[in-house]
C-alpha cells in the first residue's frame, strides 16, 4: 500500500508517491497540526468574523459569497501588491511553490490590514502532466488563521482555460488568433518576442490598442515579432475566474466541515492510499483504495475506503502482468 499527497481536484493529476509505510503528509489541505484543544461546538468559529482577502485583481466577488454562505464568514478585500510575489508574464518570477505563495499573499494582506484572519489564492497554468498537449489551470486558495495557528486550503483544476499565445509581425492578420483567444472578453498582453523585456502592454481589450502594441513591440524585438498572449490575471480572464470560483466553493465546504475529535474547522482529505490488487496476480496496482481525512489543528485522522475489498484491478494496469 502506498500513500500519496492529496491531489488537486479536477482533471487527471500527478502526485508525489511515497514508499509504503511512510508517514502521512499533514500539510495537504491543512497546516501541520499543533497542540490539541477543544473548539467551541455551539457556533461555527468563523460565523460573524471578518477575513481580509489579499487581491490586486478583483477576486472579492468570486471568493466572498461561498464563504459567507457556508459559515457566515465576512470577507473584505485589502489592496496589496500581490504582483511582488510573482506574475504570469514572468517579469517578476514566483519565488516558491503555489501553496507557499498563496500563504505569503494572505499574510501580506493580514499585515497590511492588521488582521489575524486572511485569504488569498494563487494559480498555475501549465501543460497537464498526464496529457501534455492540454493546458490545465490549478487554483489554490488558503485561509490563514493566526489566532488559532492553522492554515486550511483547497484547490480546483480545469482544462477549460483560455491561454492562447502567438508570435506575429506587425502586418499579420490576427483575426483567427483573436477568435481562438475569445478576445475581447479575454484581454491580451503584448510584448517583444525576443530581445528586450519591455515594453509590456497588459489588459488590452480593443483592437486599436492591440494593433499599436503589436507594431511597437515588433519594432524593438530582436526577431521583429511581437508576442501576443492571454492576460491571465483574474480580472482579465473570465475562464480563470470560473476555476477560482470552484476553488472557493471547495474551501467553503472544507471550512464548514469540522473535526470530529476537536471541533476545528477544515476537516477533509489529506492523503490517498494506493494499492488495489491485480485480478490475475494480486500485485498492488497504483489505484486509490482509500482516502485519509485529517484535521488542521490536531492529529486526528480517519480512513475511508473508496473501493470495496473484493474489487480487483485490471491486469493491463499491473506492472507485473503488463510491464
Amino acid at each position: 500500500m502506498t500513500m500519496i499527497r492529496d491531489p488537486r481536484q479536477g482533471p487527471p493529476f500527478v502526485a508525489n508517491v511515497r514508499p509504503s509505510g511512510s508517514s502521512v503528509e499533514t500539510r495537504c489541505g491543512a497546516a501541520t497540526p499543533g497542540p490539541c484543544r477543544r473548539w467551541e461546538q455551539a457556533d461555527h468559529p468563523y460565523t460573524g468574523r471578518t477575513a481580509v482577502l489579499a487581491t490586486k485583481h478583483g477576486k472579492l466577488p468570486i471568493i466572498a459569497p461561498p464563504l459567507e454562505g457556508a459559515v457566515g464568514l465576512r470577507v473584505e478585500a485589502v489592496a496589496v501588491d500581490t504582483d511582488s510575489l510573482g506574475t504570469f508574464t514572468g517579469d517578476i518570477p514566483r519565488s516558491g511553490p503555489p501553496l507557499d505563495t498563496a500563504i505569503a499573499k494572505a499574510r501580506l494582506g493580514m499585515s497590511a490590514a492588521g488582521r489575524c484572519l486572511g485569504l488569498a489564492s494563487e494559480g498555475s497554468i501549465h501543460p497537464d502532466p498526464a496529457v501534455p498537449f492540454i493546458l490545465v489551470d490549478n487554483e489554490i486558495i488558503v485561509l490563514v488563521d493566526d489566532d488559532n495557528g492553522i492554515v486550511v486550503w483547497e484547490s480546483h483544476s480545469s482544462w477549460d482555460i483560455v491561454a492562447a499565445a502567438t508570435s506575429v509581425g506587425a502586418e499579420v492578420d490576427l483575426e483567427p488568433f483573436l477568435a481562438a483567444a475569445r478576445f475581447p472578453d479575454h484581454q491580451l498582453i503584448v510584448r517583444p518576442n525576443s530581445g528586450p523585456v519591455h515594453p509590456i502592454y497588459k489588459g488590452i481589450s480593443c483592437i486599436e490598442k492591440l494593433t499599436a502594441a503589436v507594431a511597437e513591440c515588433a519594432s524593438v524585438a530582436a526577431d521583429g515579432l511581437a508576442r501576443v498572449e492571454t492576460d491571465l490575471r483574474a480580472h482579465t480572464c473570465p475562464s480563470r475566474r470560473a476555476v477560482i470560483a470552484g476553488a472557493a466553493e471547495r474551501l467553503a465546504r472544507r471550512i464548514a466541515s469540522r473535526c470530529p475529535a476537536c471541533g476545528a474547522p477544515g476537516w477533509g482529505r489529506v492523503d490517498i492510499l494506493l494499492g488495489v490488487p491485480c485480478a490475475w496476480c494480486g500485485t498492488e496496482v497504483a489505484r486509490p483504495r482509500a482516502e485519509i481525512d485529517g484535521c488542521p489543528a490536531c492529529a486526528h485522522r480517519a480512513t475511508r475506503s473508496v473501493v470495496s475489498p473484493e474489487v480487483r484491478a485490471d491486469p493491463g494496469e499491473c506492472p507485473y502482468c503488463n510491464p
